[in-house]
């Protein structure tokens, strides 16, 4: 009984272990005074299309804008990088979502950094970066 016991019990700890669900730090925020959640990605297609989402979603009536940056930078040797693309989104609501589309002349690796600035009554103003790479 006592090695049935342990073979179902190491057996839903593998199945534990294999399964587990992974977490995108990027997309959680905590304790924001404005902002209940966002949500960023970063691609590159194989014709070289960079694609940005971008999402936040505020509290209505709490939150009144925000100022998205987005920069997207082209690795020149091993440690320097080179701005490819900077962009500034203005909105005055509480939610925004949308995809943009750039097209990347050269191949190589590239870092796409988005930061939040998010306002409103419900204290000081969120900041909320992402940072991703691709290539191709």
């Amino acid at each position: 009984m006592k090695k049935k016991f342990a073979l179902v019990l190491s057996l839903v700890l593998m199945i534990m272990m294999i399964c587990q669900i992974p977490i995108l730090a990027s997309n959680i925020s905590l304790l924001n005074n404005n902002t209940s959640s966002t949500s960023t990605s970063f691609s590159i297609s194989s014709d070289g299309e960079a694609c940005v989402f971008i999402d936040y979603m505020g509290y209505k009536g709490v939150t009144t804008d925000a100022t998205i940056n987005i920069t997207i930078e082209k690795r020149n040797l091993l440690f320097f990088w080179n701005d490819v693309v900077t962009e500034t989104i203005t909105c005055n609501n509480y939610h925004y979502s949308n995809e943009l589309y750039y097209q990347l002349e050269d191949s190589g690796t590239y870092r796409c950094t988005v930061e939040y600035v998010i306002s409103g009554t419900g204290g000081a103003d969120d900041v909320i970066t992402f940072e991703d790479t691709a290539s191709y």
